[in-house]
């Protein structure tokens, strides 16, 4: 079965300040007495998890099965500080249930992420593009032969997708047969298809189509480069897992023609990278522009693929930018809505002892409608937070003894009004020699503060956050945590190190 929200383990963006104290952070929170269950004052915990794929053929709903996950539901008394755990389940048909719970603010743990909010219903679901199927995770050569492409540039790459499965990858010149500069044509370009980003296995008969596209480098009337949807190869393919295939065809220009143009402000999000962390390094930009159907626009990964449109990256440097019209080929429907992303990438590094660093990547970014990048400047609708707190003490710095019942805090952004934040929790180890960080759980919260449940610290262990600062109007990343909406932002904060 394809590969879906919890299996992935996705999440997978003021004015003024203010600090969210203790009061703020509490006040939600119960103070559990013994008699509460007479009070009247316990209810039930429920909700429901409808996964939607999108394809061609229509659109298909079924319930993600949670018979197999850990749901607990989390109180904690505001007085002591104690957690209580209220066991719960779930069943095959994505429903989860904890009985008796009393009121106030919960933790609801669902897998390994935490659902912070005080409300009882919850929407586990999601939206993806393309069928449900499955993943190639063996080794899956795929090698195509192809005539009529505009004569190969260097700077030019393929775009590989299927739009049925929502399948997709690229290919960028290191695969044997690869076309040279000057090429209209090419055999034998071979590629493992279990490295694309998206493999899910195609099959014809279903009414998948293996598509390949050019995707050009070209200059924008200011001088901009860009690289943009050229022509594109269509064949049949249907592929077994781990055992080699071929398709053959000829790349063709589509008659769909448009234009894409933004003011791009780079600076802006550069600013922004001492924010980040203070020691954070700055390493890409880039704008992406495609077309989804129209429901996409509550995908979990409705912006972050292929086929592209147009893909902006032309330098390492922060200066502005104003690109005037892009020109593209556009091979998708033309009901499609055209939707853009810009994200501006940061770097920090961890080390346990002398083991070689890890480095943890983040951004800061935007997907809006299309016709929002080109109508005002693209620059952020969200910053990162301010002042994290381990408990009393600066996130920034590196820090000792800060207990297993550790909290987590912090101020407003100053850019942008955040609807959600998310708190993401890493734990570092080392292995053969160099710095590992796995995540360990992820905490979902309207608040400025999260209490981390027992269980999540150990003792002898060393860890960091990633707290992320959401904007994404009408949506409550606490009761449906994988809903997605247009206009979204985030931006991210990466804490030192803290250990119990």
């Amino acid at each position: 079965m394809k590969s879906s929200l919890f299996s992935l383990g996705l999440l997978v963006g003021l004015t003024g300040a203010g600090c969210a104290g203790l009061e703020e952070g509490e006040a939600m929170e119960t103070s559990v007495s013994e008699d509460s269950a007479s009070q009247g004052l316990n209810t039930q915990v429920t909700g429901t998890s409808p996964v939607t794929f999108l394809t061609a053929a229509g659109n298909v709903t079924t319930p993600y099965n949670q018979s197999a996950t850990s749901v607990v539901a989390y109180t904690r008394d505001s007085t002591t500080g104690a957690f209580t755990a209220y066991p719960g389940s779930g069943a095959a048909d994505g429903s989860i249930s904890v009985p008796n719970v009393p009121s106030g603010r919960i933790y609801l743990k669902v897998g390994s992420r935490y659902l912070v909010s005080t409300g009882r219903t919850f929407n586990l679901g999601s939206t993806e593009w393309g069928r449900d199927g499955s993943f190639a995770s063996l080794s899956t050569p795929v090698t195509v032969s192809a005539s009529g492409l505009t004569a190969w540039q260097s700077g030019d790459y393929m775009d590989m997708y299927s739009m049925n499965p929502g399948a997709f990858g690229y290919i960028f010149g290191t695969e044997p047969g690869f076309p040279l500069a000057g090429a209209t044509s090419f055999s034998a370009l071979s590629f493992n298809y279990a490295n694309m980003l998206n493999p899910v296995l195609l099959d014809s008969s279903l009414g998948d189509v293996f598509s390949l596209a050019q995707m050009r480098l070209q200059s924008s009337p200011t001088g901009v480069p860009y690289r943009s949807m050229h022509k594109v190869l269509n064949a049949s393919l249907t592929q077994t897992e781990g055992q080699p295939s071929s398709v053959s065809g000829t790349f063709t220009q589509p008659a769909a023609t448009g234009t894409f143009s933004v003011d791009w402000r780079r600076s802006a999000f550069d600013a922004l990278r001492t924010q980040v962390n203070p020691s954070a390094v700055s390493t890409y930009n880039e704008i992406w522009m495609s077309a989804r159907p129209a429901a996409l626009g509550q995908a979990l990964a409705s912006i972050s693929g292929p086929p592209l449109l147009v893909k902006l990256n032309p330098d390492a440097l922060k200066t502005d930018i104003v690109t005037g019209n892009m020109a593209y080929n556009n091979p998708l429907p033309a009901t499609w809505q055209k939707v853009a992303l810009a994200a501006a990438g940061f770097t920090k590094t961890y080390a346990l002892g002398t083991a070689t660093p890890v480095t943890m990547s983040v951004d800061i970014r935007v997907d809006q409608e299309a016709s929002a990048f080109a109508a005002a400047p693209v620059e952020p609708l969200i910053g990162p937070v301010q002042a994290p707190l381990v408990n009393t003490r600066g996130a920034f710095q590196d820090l000792t003894g800060v207990g297993t019942d550790a909290s987590l805090r912090w101020s407003k952004p100053l850019i942008g009004t955040a609807t959600n934040y998310v708190v993401n929790i890493y734990r570092l180890s080392t292995s053969n020699g160099a710095t590992v960080a796995n995540r360990v759980t992820s905490l979902h919260t309207d608040l400025q503060s999260v209490y981390l449940p027992p269980g999540v610290l150990l003792s002898g262990h060393t860890y960091f956050a990633e707290i992320q600062s959401w904007y994404q109007p009408g949506s409550d990343l606490a009761t449906s945590p994988f809903k997605r909406a247009l206009p979204r932002a985030r931006a991210s904060v990466l804490t030192g190190t803290f250990s119990p």
